[in-house]
């Protein structure tokens, strides 16, 4: 029988933060021109580990650059996801949009998938 081993570092508690995963699709229009969309893949419950804030003089004017990393718990149909899409999708939370830097499967472990996302302006 295997005792129950509780671990601080990863029990369910920590994911509280609810964050939609929106994929990119390319539609055409009447005059034939493509246009990038985004519609809902998912709703997951994440993890939020904070990596910097930096501030950054561009054209005269102070602009926030925030940078977030998403720890989910693992699923297949995720990271079959992630394998296509690789950085071709968005994060939403709590309605700011995140643009998606890099999304991995940590260690090839199949217990989470670390995405870090990177805020828009």
């Amino acid at each position: 029988m295997k005792q129950f081993k509780y671990n601080e570092n990863n029990h369910s508690g920590l994911y509280r933060h609810r964050i939609l995963i929106r994929k990119r699709t390319l539609t055409t229009d009447e005059l034939l021109q493509e246009i990038e969309t985004f519609e809902d893949y998912g709703r997951y419950w994440a993890m939020i580990k904070t990596l910097k804030g930096s501030e950054i003089m561009g054209a005269g004017r102070e602009q926030t650059k925030v940078e977030k990393r998403y720890v989910l718990k693992y699923a297949k149909s995720l990271n079959e996801f992630i394998n296509n899409e690789h950085t071709t999708f968005e994060v939403v939370q709590n309605g700011i949009v995140y643009d998606v830097k890099s999304a991995t499967n940590d260690d090839d472990m199949n217990i989470t998938v670390t995405i870090v996302v990177e805020g828009r302006s």
